[in-house]
């Protein structure tokens, strides 16, 4: 149980890294069911979310690439235009992407496959304690 705690910590700490979005203010704790029903309700609980976060995947990857097909359309139109005035091409077509949106996509997607799991996860007779403290890149 600690090594899993450390882990997610981790886990946490290194999101927060790579994401430019600190500091992190919520921990919560799972309590799966006392009952072997209630633990195989968490399992469908979880095997649910699992499947929500591959359709966020594959919507995400969806996003990705529409932003390229409209990339590549944009840079057809450039190298058209600087052939036309025969100029020379010093843009790739990855310079016409914009992935931006993909990745708000890409977490509010995740975020909302979280609400019906933790209610599936009460429902199943588990509790989640949830704790508002700062957890990392307090400043205080």
């Amino acid at each position: 149980m600690q090594l899993r705690r450390l882990t997610l910590g981790f886990i946490l700490l290194l999101a927060a890294c790579g994401s430019g979005e600190a500091p992190v203010y919520q921990s919560s704790s799972y309590v799966p069911p006392a009952t072997p029903g209630g633990r195989l309700c968490v399992n469908q609980c979880a095997q649910s979310r699992d499947f929500c976060h591959q359709s966020c995947d594959y919507d995400n990857r969806a996003c990705y690439y529409e932003v390229q097909k409209a990339a590549q359309i944009q840079y057809d139109a450039y190298m058209r235009e600087q052939f036309e005035k025969h100029l020379p091409a010093n843009l790739l077509p990855s310079d016409f992407e914009h992935p931006e949106s993909c990745q708000n996509v890409q977490k509010d997607c995740l975020a909302d496959c979280e609400k019906p799991y933790n209610e599936c996860f009460r429902s199943c007779g588990g509790s989640i304690n949830t704790v508002t403290s700062c957890q990392f890149m307090c400043f205080q």
